[in-house]
């Protein structure tokens, strides 16, 4: 099979790109975000999918790893095609699909023009179980003392990031998470002025 090109674009539509590789052109079928900004002339990896039907041969290229394994878990579903499945992965980067169906979503995939309620259905029930191998498990939703602790953290009078924030509290809330608000802050604080 062929895992990936690489090789300089020569043309490209709403969503295909035609690569020059070693004097062939392989023309693929490329998800619009990927094909966003490129130009002739210009280098491109694609991670590659090659199907195989009755009268036609068929090259899906992915921006990614992931999203090529997305595409191929979509063709597992029963009455999905390769272009329903081009058209999830185009429409849903691989982090929102598998958010997507592991919270049991429907109306994120169903608000993917082409992707009838049934067909949504389909992809949430068969894919279930293959999500939770995907993602890591979602992190538990904050209590109230911790919205608190992540609001005074981020608050204009102490200044940090969100994302350094929501660090010290996971932390915190592993060691002590039954602490009072005070306490929960103090260590979180602790925690940040030490990194």
């Amino acid at each position: 099979m062929i895992d990936f090109l690489t090789g300089r674009v020569v043309e490209k539509d709403k969503e295909t790109v035609v690569l020059a590789v070693g004097g062939l052109g392989f023309r693929l079928f490329v998800p619009p975000r990927t094909l966003e900004g490129l130009k002739p002339g210009q280098e491109l990896r694609l991670h590659t999918h090659l199907l195989f039907q009755e009268d036609e041969f068929s090259l899906y290229g992915f921006a990614t790893p992931e999203e090529r394994e997305m595409f191929v878990a979509l063709l597992s579903v029963p009455q999905v095609g390769p272009r329903l499945a081009f058209k999830l992965v185009a429409a849903l980067p691989p982090a929102e699909l598998v958010a997507a169906i592991r919270r049991g979503d429907l109306s994120a995939l169903d608000a993917v023009k082409g992707i009838g309620r049934r067909t949504a259905q389909r992809v949430l029930l068969e894919l279930s179980e293959r999500a939770q191998r995907w993602a890591p498990p979602a992190a538990p939703p904050e209590t109230e003392k911790e919205k608190i602790v992540l609001q005074a953290l981020t608050s204009k009078a102490l200044g940090f990031r969100p994302e350094e924030a929501r660090r010290a509290l996971e932390l915190v809330r592993q060691e002590c998470p039954e602490a009072p608000v005070e306490e929960m802050l103090r260590r979180a604080l602790a925690l940040l002025a030490g990194s």
